[in-house]
């Protein structure tokens, strides 16, 4: 499903990572682990097609990463506390990406759904500007996962989550067993719940 051939990326004459050959089958948790600066967020980016490498290839579902037929196929949560419109409710950003990616009387279900899923029922109309870090956090997730896409990349998704919404989260992954996954964390119980794990090194 995801795909890397000796990818490489730097800023300047710094490299971040370089020479990287990595296989995601579908289905697949991959947990990216890491010192500060070992790369992580930048490998999503450069997975998601928002940062181009500087060397080497990246392809989702044979797609070339950030490609209209890739961006297609994936759902992202980065900086999940601080990318949301912050003058809209939870439900409009919701709907916001939903009416992106589904049908109107899709989007509308689909929203309601998650809304349920995540326990955001009861906040769902509180401006993004007033909503906690967490609940933040939870409705990014929650939109990442908007028209059950086949791959979702997280950026430290339960950084802002307390014990309660880190398990809807996990749940919400449990009940898409097709789903690949690609997370960046540096929480000790989320490489249990992963089929795999990249270490990226810090390079000086």
């Amino acid at each position: 499903m995801l795909r890397l051939d000796g990818a490489g990326r730097a800023f300047g004459r710094r490299p971040i990572f370089s020479g990287l050959d990595l296989e995601v089958a579908p289905g697949t948790r991959l947990l990216l682990s890491g010192g500060n600066g070992a790369g992580k967020t930048t490998l999503l980016r450069c997975l998601a097609g928002v940062l181009a490498l500087s060397r080497g290839r990246a392809t989702v579902a044979g797609h070339p990463a950030g490609s209209h037929a890739a961006r297609r196929l994936v759902g992202v949560a980065f900086a999940p506390e601080q990318t949301l419109c912050s003058g809209l409710s939870g439900h409009d950003n919701l709907m916001l990406v939903a009416r992106m990616r589904l049908p109107e009387r899709r989007a509308v279900a689909e929203v309601a759904r998650i809304e349920e899923e995540f326990g955001l029922t009861g906040y769902a109309r509180v401006p993004a500007s007033r909503c906690s870090a967490g609940m933040r956090a939870r409705i990014s997730v929650a939109r990442a996962l908007l028209g059950e896409p086949p791959v979702v990349l997280l950026d430290e998704p339960g950084r802002s989550l307390d014990a309660d919404a880190r398990a809807l989260f996990w749940a919400a992954l449990d009940r898409r067993p097709a789903l690949t996954c690609v997370f960046a964390s540096h929480l000790t119980e989320d490489r249990a719940r992963c089929d795999r794990a990249l270490e990226l090194p810090v390079r000086r």
